[in-house]
C-alpha cells in the first residue's frame, strides 16, 4: 500500500510500510473484505531510479506481470565535451538550480629570473676555450650576463682556467 495513486495527473502519496500495515488492518477491522492476492489487478513495482527506498516516489502500482523498465543511467559529465558540459550546466541554471562556476585558482607568487630561463650561454656545456672567448666578446657591454656565466661556472664545474683568468681582471667576485 505504498505509493498510493491519488488520481489522474496527481502525485502519489508515499507512505512507509508500517503505516500502510496499520491502515490495512484498520480497513479490515472496519469491514472491508480481505482480497485474494490472485484477484489483484495491481502489483507494487519498486523504484527504477534513485534510491531503492520505500519513500522514493518513483515506485508505482502496475498490472501484475508487467516487465521492469530498463534502468536509467546517469551520464558521466567527464565523457561530454566542454561545450556540452556548459550547455548542461546552463540548463540546470535555467531550471532554477544554483550552479556556481568554480572559483578561479588563487594566484601564487613565484620568482622568475628571465636571465636564467633559459640561460643564453650555459658554461657547463662548453669548453674552457669557448667560455673564455664568450666572456671576452661580452667585454663590459653586459656585466649581468658576464657575472651570471662566472657564477654558473664557479658553482658548476669550477674550472680554474676560466675563474683564475677572469678573477685577476676583477670580474666575477
Amino acid at each position: 500500500m505504498q505509493c498510493i495513486p491519488m488520481g489522474p495527473g496527481m502525485q502519489r502519496m508515499v507512505l512507509p510500510e508500517a503505516i500502510c500495515r496499520f491502515i490495512s488492518k484498520h480497513l479490515s477491522e472496519c469491514g472491508c473484505p480481505p482480497i485474494d492476492p490472485a484477484l489483484a489487478v495491481k502489483e507494487y513495482r519498486p523504484p527504477t531510479r534513485g534510491q531503492n527506498h520505500p519513500l522514493n516516489g518513483d515506485a508505482d502500482w502496475v498490472p501484475p506481470g508487467s516487465p521492469m523498465p530498463e534502468p536509467e543511467h546517469v551520464q558521466d559529465p567527464e565523457t561530454l565535451t566542454v561545450h556540452a558540459r556548459e550547455a548542461q550546466l546552463e540548463k540546470y541554471r535555467y531550471m532554477g538550480y544554483k550552479v556556481e562556476k568554480p572559483p578561479p585558482p588563487e594566484p601564487q607568487a613565484f620568482e622568475i629570473d628571465k636571465l636564467d630561463d633559459p640561460p643564453r650561454f650555459p658554461p657547463g656545456e662548453h669548453t674552457v676555450t669557448e667560455v673564455c672567448a664568450y666572456l671576452r666578446e661580452l667585454g663590459d657591454s653586459d656585466p649581468v650576463e658576464r657575472g651570471r656565466v662566472l657564477y654558473a661556472e664557479r658553482h658548476g664545474k669550477g674550472r680554474n682556467g676560466i675563474l683564475k683568468r677572469f678573477q685577476q681582471e676583477g670580474v666575477g667576485r
